[in-house]
């Protein structure tokens, strides 16, 4: 109440002519002036730095999105994992068991797994008869059947990889149209190469498998002209044996 009084008196004085008293004059000089247009200034600036502040919260936010998306560690095997199975990776046996394979020297059942169960199938489908015995043709004939069966299997086992490869190479590209970040872009596409990869190393193996196979069918062949010939070399070599124990002339029995 001090204040106001000192004012109103001051007032007074300056209405009535009269010199204010020391004291009032003291104690008005210590009542504090309001710049309204200083305050207005303080509050604009208080306003813009609101904004700045809210602004750098802002791309703040954005930094830490970005950040996250860049950072975000994607596992490109996430999509088609049916297609991570290893007879599907690599359909082909192993290449120490062609020799045997090839020759048809080791039955369907050796092979094992679902490969000797195909290859079984195959023989049962394509022989008529087995051969008996153990001479020269009733083995050839037996291997040359094993050798067919279990080609035929592998080739079916590797076309069954390659078709279920190609069903899901679309299903991976789909993928693509739901990516969100470079990441999951970069990861698909890495698994699309990587499964066209797989194409066509087992595409170029099934091409090595056709020429081991034509070569071994023209090896049989071979084998069989050999055995053939074998089979006439020995019968003349007995004839002349017969001919030297009788006393005849054996000309021409030497080669």
């Amino acid at each position: 109440m001090i204040r106001p009084r000192l004012l109103y008196l001051g007032v007074l004085a300056g209405l009535s002519g009269l010199a204010a008293p020391p004291a009032l004059t003291r104690a008005l000089a210590q009542v504090p002036v309001i710049d309204s247009t200083a305050i207005g200034q303080m509050l604009q600036q208080l306003a813009e730095a609101r904004q700045q502040y809210q602004e750098a919260v802002r791309q703040y936010q954005q930094l830490r999105q970005t950040y996250a998306a860049l950072a975000q560690a994607v596992n490109p095997n996430q999509w088609a994992q049916q297609l991570e199975q290893p007879l599907l990776r690599d359909a082909m046996p192993d290449t120490t068991m062609l020799p045997g394979l090839l020759a048809g020297i080791s039955p369907p059942s050796q092979l094992g797994g679902s490969l000797g169960t195909l290859a079984q199938q195959y023989l049962s489908q394509n022989q008529v008869y087995l051969p008996q015995g153990q001479g020269v043709q009733p083995t050839q004939l037996r291997d040359s059947a094993n050798a067919t069966a279990e080609i035929e299997a592998v080739a079916t086992r590797n076309l069954q990889a390659l078709q279920s490869r190609a069903a899901a190479l679309p299903q991976i590209q789909v993928q693509l149209n739901s990516a969100t970040t470079i990441q999951q872009v970069t990861a698909i596409q890495a698994r699309l190469t990587a499964e066209q990869n797989y194409a066509q190393t087992q595409t170029a193996q099934a091409a090595n498998l056709q020429v081991l196979a034509t070569e071994q069918q023209q090896a049989q062949q071979t084998a069989q002209t050999e055995a053939y010939r074998q089979g006439l070399d020995q019968g003349i070599a007995n004839e002349c044996a017969n001919l030297a124990r009788l006393g005849a002339a054996t000309t021409g029995c030497n080669p």
